[in-house]
C-alpha cells in the first residue's frame, strides 16, 4: 500500500478491538498487521501479571500464523500519553522469596522471548513513559518510532533498586550500547526521544501523538510488501549471534541479591506510599 491509500490508524479502531487480559490488552488485526495496544491509561499502562500471561498466549499463536507480515505495539493514551510506565506495582511487591524473584524473571523474560522469536517485524509505537518492562518490549521489538514526548529508561537505581538480567543487559547494549546503557541506569535518568534517535535506536520521531499510529500503520505495510524470509532470515541471524554471546554469563546470584534485599523491599513500599526510599546496600 501506498501512503495515499493506506487507511490511518487511530485509537477508535484500537479501541474497538477484542479484548485480553480483562480489557488490560487491546488486539486488531488489519490485513496482515496485528496490533497488540497495552490498555491501563490510568496506571500508564503498567504491565501486570495477567498482561504477560496474555502477550504469551498471542504470540504463540502468531508463531505459526504464515499470513502475518508484520505486529505492532502501542500505548492506549490517558490524561496523558504513555507506552508502558513499568510494572504493576502491587505485583513487584509480592516478589518475596526466592522463587518469587525467578518465576516474576521468568515470566518477563518469556513475553520478551516470544517477541524477538517472531518470524515478522515488530513496531514499538511509543509516546510518553517507557520504562521498566515498557523499555525491554520496545528493545525487544526490530523497529521503535516515537513522539517526542517519549521518555524511556529505568530508573531503578532510585526507584525500586532491583537489576536487570543479563539477556535484558544485552538487549540494551544492542540498542543503545554499553557505555549509554550505564549512564543511563547510573544517573537513573530517562531518555528523551532525541537521545535514542541519536543513538540508532529509533527509525524516526513524529512530529506529534496524532501521527504516531498512522506511521506505525505505513512502515508495518512498507514491511509487509518485501521478501518475508529475508526479514525472518536477518533478525533470526542477529538474534542468534547476540545470543550465543551471553550464553555463558550467570546472573541469578546478582538477581538474587537485588531482589531478596531490604533495599529492594523498602523500596516498593515507599513507592507505593510516594515517598523516597532510603538506601543501605543490604
Amino acid at each position: 500500500m501506498t501512503e495515499e491509500n493506506t487507511p490511518p490508524m487511530t485509537e477508535a479502531m484500537l479501541a474497538a478491538g477484542e479484548k485480553l487480559a480483562g480489557g488490560e490488552i487491546l488486539r486488531l488485526r488489519t490485513g496482515r498487521v496485528e496490533w497488540l495496544a497495552f490498555n491501563r491509561p490510568a496506571a500508564l499502562n503498567a504491565m501486570t501479571h495477567a498482561m504477560e500471561t496474555a502477550m504469551i498466549a498471542v504470540f504463540r499463536e502468531l508463531e505459526t500464523d504464515r499470513d502475518l507480515r508484520g505486529l505492532v505495539l502501542t500505548g492506549m493514551p490517558g490524561a496523558r500519553p504513555s507506552f508502558m510506565a513499568g510494572g504493576d506495582m502491587a505485583d513487584l511487591g509480592a516478589v518475596a522469596t526466592p522463587r518469587d524473584v525467578l518465576a516474576t524473571e521468568a515470566s518477563a523474560e518469556e513475553v520478551t522471548t516470544r517477541l524477538e522469536a517472531l518470524r515478522v517485524p515488530t513496531i514499538a509505537a511509543m509516546a510518553g513513559p517507557c520504562i521498566g518492562m515498557g523499555a525491554l518490549i520496545a528493545a525487544a521489538c526490530d523497529v521503535r518510532i516515537a513522539t517526542p514526548s517519549l521518555r524511556f529508561g529505568f530508573p531503578i537505581a532510585r526507584t525500586v533498586g532491583n537489576c536487570l538480567s543479563a539477556r535484558n543487559f544485552a538487549r540494551l547494549t544492542a540498542l543503545i550500547g554499553p557505555a549509554r546503557t550505564k549512564e543511563m541506569v547510573f544517573s537513573a535518568r530517562l531518555l528523551p526521544a532525541g537521545a535514542l534517535a541519536e543513538a540508532g535506536a529509533l527509525r524516526e520521531v513524529t512530529d506529534d501523538e496524532a501521527s504516531l499510529l498512522p506511521r506505525a500503520r505505513m512502515i508495518a505495510e512498507e514491511m509487509a510488501a518485501l521478501a518475508p524470509l529475508t526479514l525472518w532470515g536477518t533478525k533470526e541471524i542477529l538474534r542468534r549471534m547476540r545470543d550465543t554471546a551471553i550464553a555463558a554469563v550467570e546472573d541469578e546470584d546478582v538477581l538474587m541479591a537485588c531482589y531478596g534485599s531490604e533495599d529492594y523491599h523498602t523500596a516498593i513500599t515507599a513507592f507505593t506510599t510516594r515517598q523516597k526510599p532510603v538506601f543501605k546496600g543490604s
